[in-house]
């Protein structure tokens, strides 16, 4: 784990600043092994948020939990165009 620059209670209004906005999605799966996406932010729980994904037949949602955010294994851009 790296050392965390934010707590959760940043990354929930972070990720709830997000909600709605056109987002590129990139995930650390491990073994040098990131896949990238686009999509949204779909519903935010207390300890998850849910990321829906667009343009990939296979993926349809993903499920993270915040510490997946400080931690670097979920990286959130919003995507330009």
């Amino acid at each position: 784990m790296r050392k965390s620059s934010m707590s959760i209670e940043e990354a929930k209004r972070h990720i709830n600043g997000l909600k709605g906005t056109a987002l590129k999605i990139s995930v650390n799966k491990g073994r040098k092994k990131i896949n990238h996406y686009n999509g949204l932010i779909g519903d935010v729980y207390p300890s998850v948020f849910t990321l829906q994904i667009t343009g990939d037949k296979n993926i349809q949602m993903l499920s993270c939990s915040y510490s997946d955010l400080i931690c670097g294994d979920i990286e959130l851009a919003p995507s330009i165009g």
